[in-house]
């Protein structure tokens, strides 16, 4: 699936032109357009495009297996395959009639219910479609399967909205996972990857449509660790006495994940300040390229729902992570990052003026990507460039390639699976 990248320095150094220290301190809206349009690495932009590469499906599981104890739907055998990820989950009986609700994406052309008992033996494994129902067999596998691992979605962000970025999207990684612990409680798992960029950023998240009055309750940080190492000291993005949850404007509940993305990962220099260096975007640290690698951090968040219903339906793509920037050197002009779908929104912050739809202009400052085994783009390496006939960037397959996707959003729409060798950052 890797290819090797042809050298496009003369393309790229345009790309590379734009610096994170290049931030102005007032946006200035005229030209704006083709200023994107000229520093973006895609020729054009489908004019329907959504960015969007999961959706959320049911599929209807109903059958008779003695001594049954858990569901799982699987993204793929588990018996013949490696990486197979777990969609969705639910506790059961032997009589199973049962909805389950799950993230599809473009790399899952079927999948597999899995009967477990209460060891964790395989009592069934039955293929079907995406959607639909199966019926379940009784038919025991044989062999030995390989791990399974929580469906992973990642989140790469350009930390530079409104203006144009170097499009790796690695400014911050971010990737959401949940688990069934309980019939009614879900653990999400929330870890942050990587932090290309050396300005601070924070980040929170919204679960949206829940108000903030009915679930403040419901919602609990159950693990050792947190983002925010250090809640003693003065927040730039979150006012007050740090707290783990807020109001959204619109009374929407809302998880503060952390105020500087480089102390979320790392911790406090020695003399106090943020240790601010590119924190696993480079592949290679030198003494001149201002890299570091930091182990992944993880925090869990307990979801308590009111019956097994709801917490067997809750789905990933209910969560809307974003980043929080400061627009320009000074003050309080805070800007939201979001995937595409909520990009317009103004979650924590008023900062479109009242014409958000001035920015609905089809470029994206976040990408979501449902794949478990996402490789980000390595420092300062467009996420994929198709331009004036020429091809790079960290997912160029042909066939498969970002552009391409960019180009027109009903093709090579399995692009995340091809990462171009030495494009991408090995994790």
């Amino acid at each position: 699936m890797k290819k090797y990248i042809p050298k496009t320095l003369a393309a790229m150094m345009v790309l590379a032109s734009v610096s994170t220290a290049c931030v102005k301190d007032k946006f200035d809206y005229y030209g704006y357009e083709d200023q994107l349009e000229g520093y973006f690495p895609v020729d054009s932009i489908d004019s329907q495009h959504t960015w969007t590469l999961m959706s959320n499906t049911s599929t209807f599981i109903q059958g008779s297996v003695p001594g049954a104890y858990k569901l799982q739907l699987l993204s793929g055998n588990p018996f013949e395959e490696s990486g197979v990820e777990v969609l969705a989950e639910s506790f059961t009986g032997s009589s199973i009639s049962k909805n389950m609700t799950f993230v599809s994406a473009p790399h899952i052309s079927s999948v597999y219910v899995a009967v477990l008992d209460e060891d964790g033996n395989y009592l069934s494994l039955t293929k079907g479609k995406v959607g639909g129902e199966i019926t379940l067999d009784n038919d025991v596998p044989s062999g030995t399967a390989n791990s399974i691992t929580p469906q992973e979605i990642f989140y790469g962000y350009e930390a530079d909205y409104p203006n144009p970025g170097d499009w790796d999207y690695n400014d911050v990684v971010l990737s959401l996972s949940k688990e069934l612990t309980s019939e009614t409680t879900v653990d999400v798992h929330v870890t942050l990857w990587a932090v290309g960029y050396l300005t601070q950023i924070g980040a929170a998240m919204r679960w949206v449509g829940q108000q903030y009055d009915q679930v403040k309750d419901k919602v609990k940080v159950t693990s050792e660790t947190s983002f925010m190492t250090t809640p003693e000291v003065s927040c730039t993005f979150f006012t007050g006495e740090w707290s783990d949850f807020q109001k959204s404007r619109s009374g929407e509940f809302v998880i503060n994940l952390f105020d500087d993305a480089h102390i979320a990962i790392f911790h406090l220099a020695e003399d106090g300040s943020a240790y601010r260096r590119y924190f696993n975007t480079y592949n290679t640290i030198t003494s001149s390229n201002g890299a570091a690698k930091q182990p992944a951090k993880t925090v869990t968040y307990t979801f308590t729902f009111d019956n097994e219903y709801e917490a067997r339906n809750f789905s990933l793509d209910e969560l809307d992570p974003f980043i929080i920037v400061q627009y320009g050197t000074s003050g309080s002009n805070f800007w939201e990052v979001h995937s595409y779908p909520y990009k317009l929104s103004e979650v924590l912050f008023s900062y479109y003026g009242g014409a958000a739809s001035s920015y609905n202009n089809g470029f994206s400052w976040a990408v979501a990507i449902p794949y478990t085994h996402f490789l980000w783009p390595e420092e300062a390496t467009p996420i994929g460039q198709r331009k004036q006939s020429i091809v790079a960037g960290a997912y160029q397959e042909s066939a498969h390639s970002f552009g391409e996707w960019i180009l027109n959003r009903n093709t090579a729409r399995d692009w995340y699976l091809y990462p171009a060798s030495g494009a991408v950052y090995n994790r």
